[in-house]
């Protein structure tokens, strides 16, 4: 469901209570936040999936209160010295330098060649949640990161009386993806049977275009790959291949293909897609390639 706040009970355990066994420790924290990744929750794959972890901490009101940097196997938890209160984490995996946050509640696709145009953004994770600390009591609570990307791989095959060159510089574009986050989480889910939460980021406006460098394979083909912020019904793909500076494949509708998904896009755990795009001399052709995204492709022509 739709949600505005996520508020979250901890764990809480005597102040001394740090294990569980006959002689407790003294605790050195009083909150502890355990991460891990929503798409694995036996066991905490997270490090196989972010290198590193931003975390936001904020009080009830909503100021920010620090900001702090993990890395390494540090990415699975924070250790805190919290007064008694009502505080949200946000969590980002792999926020690096490709992506400008602003006030603290936005995050913003950047940069990118030629002007107008942005790169491959990082492999983004996101997790949030609203938690209470109580005075004399230790608060753990486990948050469950989710991909905050969009991950599309196109391969590009002709079937046409005349064949591209094989030399020069591809480039993929696509149009109408969202170029912003707010920090506030847009969607909470339970993973059944775990009962597991986990938050989905909230995408805005702008739309933005994106570019990536494709090559041509040994088979002739065209690859290329997309790495962008998430999809949802609101987006409107738009995709077309260039050879130099000329278009060589042009503009392909792709959204009435994710629309025709058997999933929701707004509470999808992870999104990858695969595509096979075929030329032919009077139609084009786009088919999935791997997976279970959708059934069937269809055609354009």
């Amino acid at each position: 469901m739709k949600i505005k706040e996520i508020l979250a009970a901890c764990l809480l355990l005597a102040a001394t209570g740090c294990t569980f066994t006959d002689e407790p420790q003294v605790c050195p924290y009083s909150t502890r936040i355990e991460y891990w990744y929503a798409g694995n929750t036996f066991e905490n794959a997270l490090p196989a999936y972010a290198n590193s972890l931003r975390q936001y901490l904020f009080d009830e009101e909503g100021n920010l209160l620090a900001t702090d940097q993990m890395r390494g196997d540090s990415v699975t938890f924070w250790n805190g010295e919290l007064p008694a209160g009502r505080y949200t984490v946000v969590a980002w995996g792999n926020l690096e330098n490709e992506e400008t946050v602003t006030d603290s509640r936005m995050l913003t696709a950047n940069g990118g060649t030629p002007p107008a145009y942005r790169g491959n953004t990082d492999r983004l994770y996101y997790g949030s949640a609203t938690f209470e600390t109580v005075d004399g009591e230790v608060c753990r609570r486990r948050i469950y990161l989710t991909q905050a990307h969009a991950l599309l791989n196109i391969t590009v095959e002709w079937r046409t009386t005349v064949l591209p060159s094989e030399t020069g510089i591809f480039r993929m574009r696509l149009r109408g993806i969202h170029g912003s986050y707010g920090f506030t989480p847009a969607y909470e889910e339970i993973l059944i049977p775990d009962e597991a939460v986990y938050t989905l980021p909230q995408t805005q406006s702008p739309f933005i275009q994106h570019e990536t460098v494709a090559a041509m394979n040994y088979d002739g083909e065209v690859t290329g790959r997309f790495v962008t912020f998430r999809y949802t019904p609101d987006t409107h793909q738009l995709w077309s291949l260039w050879h130099n500076d000329n278009i060589l494949v042009q503009e392909i509708d792709l959204y009435k293909f994710f629309n025709k998904l058997p999933v929701d896009l707004n509470r999808s755990l992870e999104q990858e897609f695969d595509l096979l795009i075929t030329v032919y001399d009077d139609r084009i052709v786009v088919n999935q390639v791997s997976g279970t995204d959708w059934d069937e492709g269809g055609a354009i022509g």
